[in-house]
């Protein structure tokens, strides 16, 4: 799921260099088909590993969470851009993302919690 999504914002690489708007739309797709890919998976886990009276509570902390950075996001990346100009930006957010999920996956447990709770089918 986090190389999915890390993986997934590469192609936000492409928008800082290119100048076709075909080559520009190819890579949003391709972005947004990897992203939400993750996005169906973190909600599996999500209904997966936490106990159904804890589960609307969760999932809107997790919502809010987020969505809490975008605005903030949203007012530096402009004054970012006019500083740096646009092909930085979309660099930094198509290799930020991915150095992100690398790190979580070496640093986490996260693989030996996917061995010691397998997916299996619904009973």
């Amino acid at each position: 799921m986090l190389l999915t999504w890390g993986g997934g914002c590469l192609p936000l690489a492409v928008l800082g260099a290119a100048d076709q708007l075909g080559a520009m739309i190819a890579a949003l797709f391709l972005c947004g088909a990897l992203t939400s890919g993750a996005g169906v998976i973190w909600g599996t886990l999500l209904q997966r590993r936490v106990p159904p009276a804890m589960l609307g509570r969760v999932s809107s902390l997790d919502f809010f969470v987020s969505l809490s950075a975008a605005p903030l996001s949203m007012a530096l990346v402009g004054p970012v851009a006019a500083a740096w100009g646009s092909r930085p930006v979309f660099l930094v957010a198509a290799v930020a993302p991915l150095t992100v999920a690398v790190l979580a996956i070496a640093l986490a447990r996260l693989r030996r919690d996917e061995i010691d709770h397998p997916l299996t089918r619904a009973r």
